[in-house]
């Protein structure tokens, strides 16, 4: 039995895009408030410098997936 596709508008994606943004944003606002020690020698300091191209990489897509989402929300909500 297949469930029916049901698209989400521009604005729904938006949220959900805003939110994933925002964790991105919170992890490298982190890691650049975290001293270099604490960095080292702590393993959530260690967990970001291991994840820390992934967390930029997903920074950027996700930054053109959210003004993409705002672009068209603002099309949608004036058709």
């Amino acid at each position: 039995m297949s469930t029916p596709s049901v698209e989400r508008t521009a604005a729904q994606q938006l949220a959900t895009a805003r939110l994933l943004l925002g964790q991105f944003e919170a992890q490298l606002r982190e890691w650049k408030h975290m001293g270099p020690k604490k960095r080292q020698r702590s393993a959530r300091g260690r967990d970001l410098a291991r994840r820390m191209d992934g967390l930029k990489q997903g920074h950027a897509t996700w930054t053109a997936r959210v003004a993409d989402l705002e672009a068209r929300a603002s099309v949608e909500d004036g058709a």
